[in-house]
């Protein structure tokens, strides 16, 4: 089993309690166990209702049941795991013993991450599946997650006794994980510790991603400006890359994990037994998978490349070539791309100059049409039918900043990453006037995480004379708040509103001003703007939630209660910072719940 650093840095040394196994824990039909960690013989009849020894109850949050450990109880876990009874259903229960605020949001992140997350490739867990409980005489409060209790093996269980598995089960399995890990990217997480041994597979043959304790959101700034914690290295030894042990980790860091992961499954070696390409970097393992078409092998290559930038960019890229007639199609791209075939052409290609000058004065127009039935196909969502309109009028025109900008578009609703700044870039390349293209890449930047660029662009943007200027100046006001500049921020905001009477940009714009006053405990005028922002734009859900916290800083609680519940009923394409509040909701709500 692989510690993460953190479970390495934060073990407690001051818990007595003796380790204990599963194999000293069988489950039998008169046994049961207490929660309490400290607790010095946990073991119980399931005839008690509170522990012998410590007097905790046995019956966890009104309704659990421990059956048995799911690993070794022992001080050098941050986490015990149990098989619980819900009234007659199993279930996983994953307790936090270490309230080290670090371990607590990770926890909570994770909880939080498998409550939105729906697909059968992911553990479910309920809205109220994340509670805390105190044992009886102890201090500590535990944390605790239950989870649906997933049968079967983990893959690192299964090639130890079935070996290596074929090219069929492996394009399979490969699918069936890029689709999970397409569902997780989609919503602005990654796992960030992808092995064999955190993917299950089911008697049904479905494979389940598990252990989600270090995924991470792709913009962590605004948890950061709260304190929250540095960003947690996790570290498995041959499936890591290098980006992720610079604290530098992205979605592409999954894909060099599963790369490697299949190396294990095609070979039954683990990775670190392979050297190293001395001058690419590359593993050396594939003459250990000669069962394996070498396309294939190529690819897994590809997954795995040292630098992220020479990996597949999303998980769309990765399922086009996940058949064989895919992957055989990639390698004959890859042919037709060498120097020496497109030398062959030249010749020919030559012959027809003349033909060519007569028809490219009809280019123009058939760009228009393509452009035109692009922005059709872009306004109904079709991004695949409507990519394609728009780089076939490229191909007609390519100094069009307005194909280039809605290709950003494109890629940005794709997680194209790679191609989102290329495409912005360019268009204002080509016009620096295009002020849509520049409050775009502003808005990447800003979801990246990057926010002294993301303020660059969206000040250039807010000086134009453009509509969008005053969604720019609210977006850059925003970003003055997450810096700490409260006073421009406020300023930035009356400004926008004196720009615009758009009311979905002025809701923006006094939901900024009622931060900003909250942040600086103008608590009174806080109130007066966030209810006008709700008033404008009753989906503002970042409104409700500062409301909230303004309510309980007037110390009107019953009035925040009611905001909190609107925090979380309102499920607009939400912001970081908007996901924080919305944990801090539930907890608010919990507890109501609770008295």
């Amino acid at each position: 089993m692989y510690l993460t650093l953190i479970e390495k840095c934060c073990i407690k040394g001051n818990r007595q309690t003796p380790p204990l196994s599963p194999q000293e824990g069988k489950e039998t039909d008169n046994v049961i166990y207490c929660i309490n960690p400290e607790c010095k013989h946990r073991q119980n009849s399931e005839q008690l209702d509170y522990c012998s020894s410590c007097g905790t109850s046995l019956l966890i949050n009104g309704r659990y049941r421990l059956i048995k450990p799911l690993r070794e109880l022992s001080p050098f876990n941050h986490t015990d795991i149990w098989e619980v009874d819900d009234g007659g259903t199993r279930k996983v229960l994953k307790v936090l013993k270490d309230n080290n605020p670090q371990l607590v949001e990770m926890f909570a992140r994770e909880a939080l991450t498998l409550q939105e997350l729906k697909h059968s490739g992911i553990p479910q867990v309920d809205i109220d599946g994340y509670f805390t409980f105190t044992p009886n005489h102890s201090s500590p409060e535990l944390h605790c997650l239950v989870m649906e209790y997933i049968k079967g093996q983990n893959l690192e269980q299964w090639i130890s006794e079935h070996g290596s598995i074929s090219q069929t089960l492996a394009l399979q399995w490969l699918r069936e994980l890029i689709e999970i890990l397409a569902i997780l990217h989609q919503n602005h997480f990654f796992h960030r510790d992808l092995k064999p041994a955190n993917i299950m597979l089911k008697p049904d043959g479905q494979l389940v991603l598990i252990d989600f304790g270090s995924v991470r959101q792709l913009s962590h700034t605004y948890l950061a400006k709260l304190n929250l914690g540095n960003l947690t290295t996790v570290f498995s030894g041959g499936y890591t890359p290098q980006e992720q042990l610079d604290g530098k980790a992205s979605p592409l860091s999954d894909y060099f994990a599963l790369g490697r992961t299949f190396v294990y499954l095609l070979t039954g070696k683990h990775p670190v037994e392979f050297s190293l390409d001395s001058k690419t970097g590359k593993l050396i393992w594939q003459e250990q998978a000669r069962h394996i078409a070498s396309p294939l092998r190529d690819f897994i290559d590809e997954l795995m490349a040292p630098f992220p930038g020479d990996r597949p960019q999303n998980t769309s890229l990765i399922l086009r070539y996940l058949h064989p007639r895919g992957l055989f199609f990639k390698t004959v791209l890859r042919l037709l791309n060498s120097p020496k075939f497109k030398l062959m052409y030249v010749g020919l290609l030559t012959l027809g100059v003349t033909s060519a000058i007569i028809y490219r004065a009809s280019f123009p127009s058939f760009a228009q049409q393509y452009y035109e039935q692009g922005v059709k196909e872009l306004n109904e969502n079709q991004l695949d039918k409507a990519r394609k309109y728009f780089e076939k009028a490229l191909s007609y025109n390519p100094k069009d900043d307005r194909i280039y900008n809605n290709l950003g578009v494109i890629c940005q609703r794709q997680k194209d990453f790679t191609c989102v700044k290329s495409m912005y870039e360019q268009a204002l390349q080509l016009n620096s006037s295009n002020t849509v293209a520049r409050y775009n890449l502003a808005g990447f930047y800003d979801d990246s995480g990057d926010l002294k660029r993301a303020e660059v662009e969206y000040q250039l943007a807010a000086q134009s004379e453009s509509p969008v200027a005053a969604n720019a100046i609210s977006d850059w006001a925003r970003v003055r708040i997450l810096q700490g500049d409260t006073a421009q921020a406020i300023a930035l905001s009356f400004q926008g509103l004196q720009q615009t009477d758009n009311p979905r940009v002025q809701s923006a714009l006094h939901k900024n001003l009622g931060w900003g006053l909250w942040m600086e405990t103008r608590d009174n005028e806080a109130e007066v703007h966030l209810r006008r922002a709700i008033e404008l734009n009753e989906q503002r859900t970042d409104a409700y939630c500062l409301l909230a916290q303004v309510l309980e800083s007037l110390g009107k609680k019953e009035e925040a209660l009611v905001e909190w519940e609107n925090c979380l009923h309102h499920n607009s394409k939400n912001r970081v910072e908007v996901l924080t509040w919305q944990t801090m909701a539930r907890q608010r709500l919990k507890g109501v719940g609770e008295d």
